[in-house]
Protein backbone atom coordinates (compact mmCIF):
# COMPACT_ATOMS: atom_id res chain seq x y z
CA UNK A 1 0.00 0.00 0.00
CA UNK A 2 1.12 3.56 -0.70
CA UNK A 3 2.56 4.78 2.64
CA UNK A 4 0.59 8.04 2.46
CA UNK A 5 -2.64 6.09 1.96
CA UNK A 6 -1.80 3.83 4.92
CA UNK A 7 -1.15 6.83 7.16
CA UNK A 8 -4.35 8.50 5.96
CA UNK A 9 -6.41 5.39 6.77
CA UNK A 10 -4.92 5.37 10.27
CA UNK A 11 -5.52 9.09 10.78
CA UNK A 12 -9.13 8.85 9.64
CA UNK A 13 -10.02 6.93 12.85
CA UNK A 14 -10.59 10.00 14.99
CA UNK A 15 -12.23 8.24 17.92
CA UNK A 16 -10.80 5.44 20.05
CA UNK A 17 -13.86 3.27 19.39
CA UNK A 18 -13.13 3.08 15.64
CA UNK A 19 -9.53 1.85 15.91
CA UNK A 20 -8.18 -1.67 15.68
CA UNK A 21 -8.39 -3.61 18.94
CA UNK A 22 -4.61 -3.66 19.58
CA UNK A 23 -4.01 0.09 19.23
CA UNK A 24 -3.64 0.74 22.99
CA UNK A 25 -0.80 -1.77 23.26
CA UNK A 26 0.74 -0.98 19.88
CA UNK A 27 1.08 2.79 19.78
CA UNK A 28 -0.82 4.61 22.51
CA UNK A 29 1.31 7.13 24.41
CA UNK A 30 0.05 7.35 27.98
CA UNK A 31 0.06 10.83 29.56
CA UNK A 32 1.94 11.11 32.86
CA UNK A 33 -1.21 11.84 34.87
CA UNK A 34 -2.88 8.70 33.47
CA UNK A 35 0.20 6.59 34.33
CA UNK A 36 0.09 7.91 37.90
CA UNK A 37 -3.62 7.13 38.15
CA UNK A 38 -3.05 3.56 36.94
CA UNK A 39 -0.51 2.95 39.68
CA UNK A 40 -2.85 4.35 42.34
CA UNK A 41 -5.76 2.21 41.20
CA UNK A 42 -3.79 -0.99 41.74
CA UNK A 43 -3.29 -0.14 45.44
CA UNK A 44 -6.42 1.74 46.51
CA UNK A 45 -10.06 0.86 47.16
CA UNK A 46 -13.23 2.91 47.05
CA UNK A 47 -11.87 6.06 45.41
CA UNK A 48 -13.80 8.10 42.87
CA UNK A 49 -11.82 10.02 40.27
CA UNK A 50 -12.92 12.53 37.62
CA UNK A 51 -10.64 12.42 34.57
CA UNK A 52 -11.47 15.66 32.82
CA UNK A 53 -10.42 17.19 29.52
CA UNK A 54 -11.68 19.04 26.48
CA UNK A 55 -13.19 17.20 23.53
CA UNK A 56 -10.53 15.39 21.53
CA UNK A 57 -7.87 15.33 24.26
CA UNK A 58 -8.13 11.57 24.64
CA UNK A 59 -10.55 10.86 27.49
CA UNK A 60 -11.89 7.65 25.94
CA UNK A 61 -8.36 6.59 24.97
CA UNK A 62 -7.25 7.11 28.58
CA UNK A 63 -10.16 5.02 29.88
CA UNK A 64 -9.29 2.15 27.53
CA UNK A 65 -5.60 2.39 28.41
CA UNK A 66 -6.39 2.26 32.16
CA UNK A 67 -8.54 -0.80 31.53
CA UNK A 68 -5.71 -2.51 29.63
CA UNK A 69 -3.19 -1.68 32.38
CA UNK A 70 -5.40 -2.94 35.22
CA UNK A 71 -6.33 -6.15 33.43
CA UNK A 72 -2.64 -7.00 33.26
CA UNK A 73 -1.79 -5.80 36.78
CA UNK A 74 -4.62 -7.01 39.00
CA UNK A 75 -4.74 -10.66 40.17
CA UNK A 76 -7.30 -12.95 38.53
CA UNK A 77 -10.04 -14.84 40.36
CA UNK A 78 -9.32 -18.46 41.24
CA UNK A 79 -12.99 -19.43 40.95
CA UNK A 80 -13.55 -21.11 37.58
CA UNK A 81 -17.36 -21.09 37.83
CA UNK A 82 -17.73 -17.45 38.81
CA UNK A 83 -15.08 -15.17 37.34
CA UNK A 84 -16.32 -11.57 37.12
CA UNK A 85 -14.16 -9.03 35.27
CA UNK A 86 -11.50 -7.19 37.26
CA UNK A 87 -12.33 -3.96 35.46
CA UNK A 88 -15.55 -2.75 33.89
CA UNK A 89 -15.71 -0.16 31.10
CA UNK A 90 -19.09 1.49 30.61
CA UNK A 91 -19.77 3.74 27.64
CA UNK A 92 -22.39 5.60 29.58
CA UNK A 93 -26.07 5.53 28.71
CA UNK A 94 -29.13 5.59 30.91
CA UNK A 95 -29.09 2.59 33.29
CA UNK A 96 -32.13 0.92 31.70
CA UNK A 97 -30.45 1.03 28.27
CA UNK A 98 -27.13 -0.18 29.68
CA UNK A 99 -28.72 -3.16 31.42
CA UNK A 100 -30.84 -4.15 28.41
CA UNK A 101 -27.74 -4.08 26.21
CA UNK A 102 -25.67 -6.12 28.68
CA UNK A 103 -28.35 -8.81 28.97
CA UNK A 104 -27.92 -9.54 25.26
CA UNK A 105 -24.12 -9.52 25.10
CA UNK A 106 -21.55 -12.29 25.45
CA UNK A 107 -18.72 -11.07 27.66
CA UNK A 108 -17.56 -11.44 31.26
CA UNK A 109 -19.59 -8.51 32.59
CA UNK A 110 -22.76 -9.62 30.78
CA UNK A 111 -22.38 -13.13 32.19
CA UNK A 112 -21.90 -11.73 35.70
CA UNK A 113 -25.02 -9.58 35.32
CA UNK A 114 -27.06 -12.60 34.15
CA UNK A 115 -25.77 -14.77 36.99
CA UNK A 116 -26.63 -12.03 39.47
CA UNK A 117 -30.04 -11.58 37.85
CA UNK A 118 -30.74 -15.28 38.27
CA UNK A 119 -30.12 -14.96 42.03
CA UNK A 120 -32.37 -11.90 42.26
CA UNK A 121 -35.18 -13.66 40.40
CA UNK A 122 -35.32 -16.66 42.73
CA UNK A 123 -37.38 -15.12 45.54
CA UNK A 124 -40.24 -13.67 43.43
CA UNK A 125 -40.22 -16.81 41.31
CA UNK A 126 -40.58 -19.04 44.39
CA UNK A 127 -43.54 -16.93 45.48
CA UNK A 128 -45.02 -17.61 42.06
CA UNK A 129 -44.30 -21.33 42.51
CA UNK A 130 -46.26 -21.45 45.79
CA UNK A 131 -49.32 -19.91 44.15
CA UNK A 132 -49.08 -22.27 41.18
CA UNK A 133 -48.89 -25.41 43.30
CA UNK A 134 -52.09 -24.48 45.11
CA UNK A 135 -54.21 -23.04 42.31
CA UNK A 136 -53.12 -24.21 38.83
CA UNK A 137 -53.58 -27.04 36.44
CA UNK A 138 -50.95 -29.58 35.46
CA UNK A 139 -50.14 -27.83 32.13
CA UNK A 140 -49.31 -24.58 33.88
CA UNK A 141 -47.04 -26.38 36.30
CA UNK A 142 -45.21 -27.99 33.39
CA UNK A 143 -44.74 -24.57 31.78
CA UNK A 144 -43.50 -23.21 35.11
CA UNK A 145 -40.93 -26.03 35.42
CA UNK A 146 -39.73 -25.39 31.85
CA UNK A 147 -39.31 -21.67 32.61
CA UNK A 148 -37.39 -22.55 35.78
CA UNK A 149 -35.00 -24.76 33.83
CA UNK A 150 -34.53 -21.94 31.29
CA UNK A 151 -33.66 -19.55 34.13
CA UNK A 152 -30.97 -21.91 35.37
CA UNK A 153 -29.41 -21.76 31.90
CA UNK A 154 -29.63 -17.93 32.10
CA UNK A 155 -32.52 -17.61 29.65
CA UNK A 156 -35.13 -15.36 31.26
CA UNK A 157 -37.70 -14.43 28.62
CA UNK A 158 -40.48 -16.75 29.84
CA UNK A 159 -39.98 -15.82 33.50
CA UNK A 160 -39.99 -12.12 32.64
CA UNK A 161 -43.31 -12.53 30.81
CA UNK A 162 -44.81 -14.16 33.89
CA UNK A 163 -43.48 -11.63 36.40
CA UNK A 164 -44.21 -8.50 34.36
CA UNK A 165 -42.19 -5.41 33.49
CA UNK A 166 -42.94 -3.58 36.74
CA UNK A 167 -41.08 -6.22 38.76
CA UNK A 168 -38.47 -7.17 36.15
CA UNK A 169 -36.89 -3.75 35.55
CA UNK A 170 -35.95 -3.10 39.22
CA UNK A 171 -34.54 -6.62 39.48
CA UNK A 172 -32.46 -6.10 36.35
CA UNK A 173 -31.07 -2.87 37.77
CA UNK A 174 -30.32 -4.56 41.10
CA UNK A 175 -28.46 -7.36 39.27
CA UNK A 176 -26.48 -4.77 37.30
CA UNK A 177 -25.35 -2.93 40.44
CA UNK A 178 -24.53 -6.20 42.20
CA UNK A 179 -22.37 -7.29 39.23
CA UNK A 180 -20.48 -3.97 39.29
CA UNK A 181 -19.65 -4.56 42.94
CA UNK A 182 -17.43 -7.54 42.06
CA UNK A 183 -15.06 -5.37 39.99
CA UNK A 184 -11.90 -3.72 41.33
CA UNK A 185 -12.37 -0.72 39.05
CA UNK A 186 -15.34 0.74 37.18
CA UNK A 187 -14.39 3.06 34.32
CA UNK A 188 -17.25 5.23 33.08
CA UNK A 189 -16.81 7.08 29.80
CA UNK A 190 -19.37 9.87 29.68
CA UNK A 191 -20.45 11.20 26.28
CA UNK A 192 -19.49 14.66 25.07
CA UNK A 193 -22.42 16.94 25.83
CA UNK A 194 -23.51 20.12 24.12
CA UNK A 195 -23.09 23.20 26.29
CA UNK A 196 -26.87 23.57 26.51
CA UNK A 197 -27.41 19.99 27.69
CA UNK A 198 -27.13 20.71 31.43
CA UNK A 199 -30.26 18.71 32.22
CA UNK A 200 -28.84 15.56 30.60
CA UNK A 201 -25.55 16.01 32.46
CA UNK A 202 -27.39 16.36 35.77
CA UNK A 203 -29.54 13.30 35.05
CA UNK A 204 -26.50 11.14 34.21
CA UNK A 205 -24.59 12.29 37.29
CA UNK A 206 -27.61 11.58 39.48
CA UNK A 207 -27.82 8.01 38.14
CA UNK A 208 -24.09 7.43 38.66
CA UNK A 209 -24.29 8.92 42.15
CA UNK A 210 -26.82 6.31 43.26
CA UNK A 211 -24.73 3.49 41.79
CA UNK A 212 -21.67 4.86 43.62
CA UNK A 213 -23.72 5.18 46.81
CA UNK A 214 -24.65 1.48 46.60
CA UNK A 215 -21.04 0.39 46.05
CA UNK A 216 -19.13 2.45 48.63
CA UNK A 217 -19.13 -0.18 51.32
CA UNK A 218 -15.67 -1.02 52.74
CA UNK A 219 -13.39 -2.84 52.74
CA UNK A 220 -13.47 -3.82 49.06
CA UNK A 221 -15.44 -1.05 47.37
CA UNK A 222 -14.39 -0.64 43.74
CA UNK A 223 -12.51 2.39 42.46
CA UNK A 224 -14.56 4.47 40.03
CA UNK A 225 -13.08 6.65 37.28
CA UNK A 226 -15.37 8.94 35.29
CA UNK A 227 -14.17 10.68 32.15
CA UNK A 228 -15.71 14.13 32.04
CA UNK A 229 -15.90 16.94 29.53
CA UNK A 230 -13.97 19.85 31.05
CA UNK A 231 -16.33 22.64 30.08
CA UNK A 232 -19.26 20.76 31.69
CA UNK A 233 -17.50 19.98 34.99
CA UNK A 234 -19.63 22.26 37.15
CA UNK A 235 -22.90 22.70 38.96
CA UNK A 236 -23.60 19.28 40.52
CA UNK A 237 -23.07 18.27 44.16
CA UNK A 238 -21.63 14.88 43.17
CA UNK A 239 -18.62 16.51 41.49
CA UNK A 240 -17.42 17.73 44.88
CA UNK A 241 -17.00 14.11 46.03
CA UNK A 242 -14.55 13.31 43.22
CA UNK A 243 -10.80 13.72 43.06
CA UNK A 244 -10.09 15.78 39.95
CA UNK A 245 -7.42 14.76 37.45
CA UNK A 246 -6.90 17.17 34.55
CA UNK A 247 -5.98 15.41 31.32
CA UNK A 248 -3.34 17.76 30.00
CA UNK A 249 -2.65 18.17 26.29
CA UNK A 250 0.23 16.02 25.09
CA UNK A 251 3.48 17.74 24.26
CA UNK A 252 4.22 17.83 20.50
CA UNK A 253 7.04 15.32 20.92
CA UNK A 254 4.64 12.80 22.46
CA UNK A 255 2.27 13.11 19.50
CA UNK A 256 5.17 12.48 17.15
CA UNK A 257 6.16 9.51 19.33
CA UNK A 258 2.70 7.95 18.84
CA UNK A 259 2.99 8.41 15.08
CA UNK A 260 6.48 6.90 15.01
CA UNK A 261 5.39 3.91 17.08
CA UNK A 262 2.71 3.20 14.47
CA UNK A 263 4.80 4.08 11.40
CA UNK A 264 8.47 3.67 12.30
CA UNK A 265 9.63 3.60 8.67
CA UNK A 266 7.13 5.84 6.88
CA UNK A 267 8.60 8.76 4.91
CA UNK A 268 5.33 10.58 4.42
CA UNK A 269 6.31 13.72 6.39
CA UNK A 270 9.60 15.53 6.70
CA UNK A 271 10.68 15.63 10.34
CA UNK A 272 10.04 19.36 10.75
CA UNK A 273 6.67 19.03 8.99
CA UNK A 274 5.46 16.27 11.32
CA UNK A 275 6.58 18.25 14.36
CA UNK A 276 4.75 21.30 12.95
CA UNK A 277 1.54 19.27 12.66
CA UNK A 278 1.98 18.20 16.28
CA UNK A 279 2.55 21.79 17.41
CA UNK A 280 -0.47 23.02 15.49
CA UNK A 281 -2.57 20.41 17.30
CA UNK A 282 -1.80 21.96 20.72
CA UNK A 283 -1.74 18.50 22.28
CA UNK A 284 -5.20 17.47 21.04
CA UNK A 285 -4.72 14.04 19.49
CA UNK A 286 -7.92 14.21 17.45
CA UNK A 287 -6.71 17.43 15.83
CA UNK A 288 -3.31 15.84 15.20
CA UNK A 289 -5.00 13.10 13.19
CA UNK A 290 -7.23 15.57 11.33
CA UNK A 291 -4.30 17.77 10.32
CA UNK A 292 -2.36 14.74 9.10
CA UNK A 293 -5.34 13.89 6.89
CA UNK A 294 -5.62 17.47 5.61
CA UNK A 295 -1.91 17.54 4.78
CA UNK A 296 -2.08 14.27 2.84
CA UNK A 297 -5.23 15.43 1.02
CA UNK A 298 -3.43 18.63 0.04
CA UNK A 299 -0.38 16.70 -1.14
CA UNK A 300 -2.59 14.52 -3.34
CA UNK A 301 -4.49 17.50 -4.75
CA UNK A 302 -1.40 19.47 -5.79
CA UNK A 303 0.45 16.35 -6.94
CA UNK A 304 3.50 17.06 -4.77
CA UNK A 305 6.03 14.36 -4.08
CA UNK A 306 6.71 12.90 -0.66
CA UNK A 307 7.77 13.74 1.98
CA UNK A 308 5.31 16.51 2.84
CA UNK A 309 7.11 19.72 3.80
CA UNK A 310 6.41 22.28 6.51
CA UNK A 311 5.32 24.83 3.86
CA UNK A 312 2.78 22.34 2.52
CA UNK A 313 1.45 21.77 6.05
CA UNK A 314 0.90 25.54 6.41
CA UNK A 315 -1.03 25.54 3.12
CA UNK A 316 -3.12 22.51 4.12
CA UNK A 317 -3.96 23.76 7.62
CA UNK A 318 -4.48 27.56 7.42
CA UNK A 319 -4.93 29.83 10.41
CA UNK A 320 -8.72 29.87 9.94
CA UNK A 321 -8.91 26.11 10.55
CA UNK A 322 -6.75 26.38 13.65
CA UNK A 323 -8.86 29.23 15.01
CA UNK A 324 -12.05 27.21 14.57
CA UNK A 325 -10.57 24.18 16.32
CA UNK A 326 -9.22 26.18 19.24
CA UNK A 327 -12.42 28.18 19.55
CA UNK A 328 -13.86 25.74 22.09
CA UNK A 329 -11.05 26.32 24.59
CA UNK A 330 -10.51 29.99 23.85
CA UNK A 331 -14.22 30.78 23.93
CA UNK A 332 -14.01 30.59 27.71
CA UNK A 333 -10.96 32.86 27.81
CA UNK A 334 -12.38 35.45 25.41
CA UNK A 335 -16.09 35.01 26.04
CA UNK A 336 -16.70 38.75 25.58
CA UNK A 337 -13.93 39.39 23.04
CA UNK A 338 -14.42 36.93 20.18
CA UNK A 339 -12.33 39.09 17.85
CA UNK A 340 -9.23 38.29 19.92
CA UNK A 341 -9.51 34.52 19.54
CA UNK A 342 -7.89 34.42 16.09
CA UNK A 343 -5.10 36.71 17.35
CA UNK A 344 -4.58 34.38 20.31
CA UNK A 345 -4.30 31.40 17.96
CA UNK A 346 -1.80 33.27 15.81
CA UNK A 347 0.32 34.12 18.84
CA UNK A 348 0.25 30.62 20.35
CA UNK A 349 1.28 29.04 17.06
CA UNK A 350 4.10 31.54 16.68
CA UNK A 351 5.38 30.67 20.17
CA UNK A 352 5.13 26.94 19.37
CA UNK A 353 7.21 27.37 16.21
CA UNK A 354 9.59 30.20 17.11
CA UNK A 355 9.87 29.95 20.87
CA UNK A 356 10.08 32.85 23.37
CA UNK A 357 9.45 36.25 21.80
CA UNK A 358 9.69 39.80 23.12
CA UNK A 359 6.44 41.66 23.72
CA UNK A 360 7.51 44.29 21.19
CA UNK A 361 7.89 41.61 18.50
CA UNK A 362 4.49 40.18 19.48
CA UNK A 363 2.93 43.62 18.96
CA UNK A 364 4.50 43.77 15.48
CA UNK A 365 3.43 40.22 14.67
CA UNK A 366 -0.21 40.79 15.58
CA UNK A 367 -0.32 44.35 14.19
CA UNK A 368 -2.44 45.51 17.11
CA UNK A 369 -2.28 48.46 19.46
CA UNK A 370 -0.11 48.04 22.53
CA UNK A 371 -2.99 48.16 25.00
CA UNK A 372 -4.88 45.48 22.99
CA UNK A 373 -1.81 43.23 23.03
CA UNK A 374 -1.46 43.75 26.80
CA UNK A 375 -5.08 42.79 27.33
CA UNK A 376 -4.62 39.69 25.15
CA UNK A 377 -1.48 38.65 27.03
CA UNK A 378 -3.13 39.24 30.41
CA UNK A 379 -5.96 36.89 29.48
CA UNK A 380 -3.66 34.17 28.17
CA UNK A 381 -1.39 34.44 31.20
CA UNK A 382 -4.31 34.29 33.64
CA UNK A 383 -5.44 31.03 31.99
CA UNK A 384 -1.88 29.61 31.96
CA UNK A 385 -1.42 29.53 28.20
CA UNK A 386 1.68 31.75 28.35
CA UNK A 387 4.13 33.18 30.85
CA UNK A 388 5.98 36.49 30.89
CA UNK A 389 9.48 37.06 32.22
CA UNK A 390 11.31 40.36 32.52
CA UNK A 391 14.54 40.68 30.55
CA UNK A 392 15.97 44.16 31.02
CA UNK A 393 13.29 46.61 29.90
CA UNK A 394 11.40 44.05 27.81
CA UNK A 395 8.93 41.30 28.63
CA UNK A 396 9.69 37.92 27.04
CA UNK A 397 6.63 35.87 26.15
CA UNK A 398 6.78 32.07 26.09
CA UNK A 399 4.37 29.16 26.35
CA UNK A 400 3.53 28.08 29.87
CA UNK A 401 4.70 24.63 30.86
CA UNK A 402 1.94 22.01 30.57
Amino acid sequence: MNPAVEVKVWASCLSAETREASWVDDWYVMPDEVSALCRRLTNEHGTIQALIGYQGTGKTSAILAIDSYLRKSLPSSQDQKFNPPKTVVLKWRRPGELVADLMSRDNALALTVRQSYCVHLIEPWRERETVLKVNTKREELIRFIAATEAMLSLEFSEIEKELGRGLVEPLRYRAFVTALGFARAILIDLPDYSKTDIRRVSSDLEAIYWIWNELTRPPNAPNIVISFQKEMFRGHYFLGKMSRIDLKPLKPERLVEAYRKRFPDAKVFAEDALLLVAKMSRGVFRDFLRYITLAIDHQEQVGASLPITADQVHEAVPIQVLAEDMDQQLAEVFSRQPDLRAEAVKLLLHLEERGPTSQGKVTELLDLRKYTVSRLLNKLEDHRYIKRERNGIENIISLAEA
